[in-house]
């Protein structure tokens, strides 16, 4: 038997911005922009995801902060395999093969920020999986102790 007033295939989720409490784990980030990474910019904040996506064109990674003042910035890096190339003779140099293979920080390509001040609008700049990460970690405590 079924309840009508209860949907369990969808839960309500607070899109406002999340609560920022003193003890959050917060500190000074660093991230390259522009094109080949050249310029910085700095904020506090931490991290609450990454993905990567390795297709036959590019490496995109896609990270997301939360910064002190509860906003999302979103941190993209396009790696194209052809700037790669222009990059010089990579065989001569197989200290970075992690990087090559996607592992680790890459040197390489073009880095954007964007800032955003709701889950709501975080949604079309990110893969739904880390979406749902970001929701999940915004929404509940970084670490809960338990009294068991």
């Amino acid at each position: 038997m079924t309840d009508a007033t209860h949907d369990t295939d969808t839960a309500a989720v607070d899109t406002t911005k999340p609560t920022i409490t003193d003890n959050d784990d917060f500190a000074p980030v660093t991230v390259k922009v522009g094109p080949g990474g050249g310029r910085t910019q700095r904020f506090t904040g931490r991290k609450v995801g990454e993905s990567r996506q390795v297709t036959r064109k590019a490496i995109e990674t896609v990270r997301v902060y939360v910064t002190r003042k509860g906003n999302f910035l979103v941190h993209k890096q396009t790696a194209a395999w052809s700037d790669y190339n222009e990059l010089g003779d990579w065989t001569e140099d197989w200290k970075n093969w992690r990087s090559i293979l996607g592992k680790g920080e890459q040197s390489w390509g073009d880095y954007t920020t964007q800032v955003v001040d709701s889950l709501d609008a975080l949604r079309p700049l990110v893969p739904p999986k880390v979406h749902l990460m970001i929701v999940d970690r915004v929404e509940h405590p970084l670490n809960h102790d338990l009294d068991v």
